[in-house]
């Protein structure tokens, strides 16, 4: 499988700063949806998993959720989005009542 390098905002260790760094994605499958991010919020959890406080967090890490931004590419089943729309990610699993993609 192939892989591209991306800019993001992460961290290498508990006490670094957050910083912009470059790391590899994986190429976009059937199901996925790639998003050029305008926005994302950075909350307390996003915090804690940079500074490993609950003692899970693999380095490097890229915290933030609550994500906006523009529909770059669609995987092969993906219906309901198309490159260029808008779209968000949020925080919340979805369920039965939100919409799939």
């Amino acid at each position: 499988m192939e892989t591209i390098n991306v800019k993001a905002f992460g961290t290498e260790s508990t006490t670094a700063p957050l910083k912009e760094m470059n790391i590899k994605r994986r190429e976009v499958l059937s199901k996925d949806v790639e998003i050029e991010i305008l926005y994302s919020g950075v909350c307390h959890s996003d915090l804690h998993t940079a500074r490993n406080d609950w003692g899970f967090t693999t380095y490097p890490v890229v915290p933030g959720h609550e994500i906006v931004g523009k529909v770059t590419k669609v995987g092969s089943a993906v219906s309901k989005l198309k490159v260029g729309d808008l779209a968000g990610v949020g925080c919340i699993e979805l369920g039965r009542n939100f919409p799939q993609f």
